[in-house]
């Protein structure tokens, strides 16, 4: 029963690519070696190329009989797209059941204490109900943990992912594991070039990076990316306006841009769910942090008349998917027009939008401000960024350089 739902798993996601994408499935979901071979390779050609068939799939295991043979197999089943999600699930169920069998059989075959041995099952059952991440800690190994991690630091060990600003880093530590980051502006700000920069930043560093655009297209994207990496004007790029000499510098910045290690996801209509579930893809094949942009433009996946509640479980979503993956989730949020009503239309904690649970569930809160937006006699290039919310750390305000043809965060003290 095993093998067979497992090969009508593999036969529905190369009929349905995009179905594929999605799922919540790992090699480690299949029961022997063969199985776990044809869905590593299968999600790696996903990954590479938006796409697979059954050529691809030879070529990738014509050096293994065994994943070739069963793969023959699974292509032979009369199978239906239409019962992915329930194929995937019942090779989840059959997955966890071996686990617990496997856990079990140890606590049987071990010689010692009942109540202890009772105590370390328990432990390896809530270690499978939070993915597999260590759930239980002696209080000794606890110390050991922390004390591991302060001495890291002391020795000048970045313990976050560097973000490519010095003075972020400098207040932040970097973008942390596990951590829910909210990124909040007005229009015009520039939050969506924050989270850009960001995700490219990081990504130039070594970090594997996934960019969730709700908002803006995929092309758009990568205009923005090209004319920051390439020093030139967004607007001159949309035009095609280019000297010679721009056209050689744009063709070198756009290869650059395009060996990162970075993902785009271009998801106007998906709901949160959809975009988390297609994240748990990308981190099977390696994934370091995720930038969504932005959170009122996603769909939630139950619809309410309460759209404040709509948007903390969204919120509450990404701080979960944070804290499972182990990595920094950077969420883009809208900001209330309401501030615009008052004197300094600096933002503060509660003009974000259906802000109660938003404020709750974020590790860090950070607002963009830029005078510039609303005096046209102060310095365009002048921006801050208010730290108003970190979990283990001061609030403050970080001062910053605005690049607006360019669409560029920089440090304050940054020459160009």
């Amino acid at each position: 029963m095993g093998d067979l739902m497992e090969q009508a798993l593999v036969q529905a996601a190369m009929l349905d690519n995009d179905a594929a994408m999605s799922l919540d499935i790992g090699a480690e979901h299949f029961g022997d070696d063969a199985g776990q071979t044809v869905w590593a390779e299968m999600a790696k050609l996903l990954t590479m190329n938006g796409s697979v068939d059954g050529v691809m799939m030879q070529g990738a295991l014509k050096d293994d009989p065994p994943a070739l043979s069963w793969f023959a197999d699974a292509m032979s089943l009369a199978c239906t797209t239409t019962q992915i999600e329930y194929y995937a699930a019942e090779v989840r169920k059959q997955a966890k059941m071996r686990r617990l069998q496997d856990a079990a059989q140890k606590i049987v075959d071990a010689d010692g204490d009942p109540d202890k041995m009772a105590g370390e099952l328990m432990s390896k059952i809530l270690a499978m109900e939070s993915g597999g991440k260590r759930a239980d800690y002696t209080a000794k190994d606890l110390m050991a943990r922390t004390i591991e991690r302060i001495d890291a630091a002391s020795q000048g060990e970045q313990l976050g992912l560097r973000t490519g600003w010095r003075s972020l880093d400098k207040k932040l530590g970097g973008w942390h594991a596990g951590d829910l980051t909210i990124i909040a502006g007005r229009p015009g700000m520039g939050k969506s070039a924050l989270g850009m920069n960001a995700a490219v930043n990081a990504a130039k560093l070594g970090a594997r990076v996934g960019f969730v655009s709700v908002e803006m297209d995929a092309v758009s994207l990568g205009m923005r990316m090209a004319a920051s990496a390439a020093g030139l004007s967004i607007s001159n790029l949309r035009r095609g306006d280019l000297q010679q000499d721009e056209w050689s510098r744009l063709a070198k910045a756009s290869s650059e841009v395009a060996e990162l290690p970075l993902r785009i996801l271009d998801a106007p209509s998906w709901t949160m769910g959809q975009i988390i579930r297609q994240c748990h893809a990308w981190h099977r094949t390696g994934l370091d942090m995720v930038v969504i942009d932005y959170l009122q433009r996603t769909k939630p996946d139950i619809k309410t008349d309460r759209h404040d509640l709509a948007i903390g479980q969204m919120a509450q979503a990404c701080k979960t998917m944070a804290a499972v993956l182990e990595i920094p989730v950077l969420l883009l949020s809208q900001l209330s027009r309401n501030l615009e009503q008052r004197q300094d239309k600096r933002p503060q904690m509660g003009d974000l939008r259906e802000s109660g649970q938003i404020e709750q569930e974020a590790d860090n809160i950070l607002m963009l401000y830029r005078d510039a937006v609303y005096d046209e006699n102060s310095d365009e290039r002048e921006a801050e960024v208010i730290v108003e919310k970190q979990r283990q750390g001061p609030v403050g305000y970080i001062p910053m350089q605005w690049d607006g043809q360019r669409a560029l965060w920089l440090d304050a003290d940054m020459r160009d």
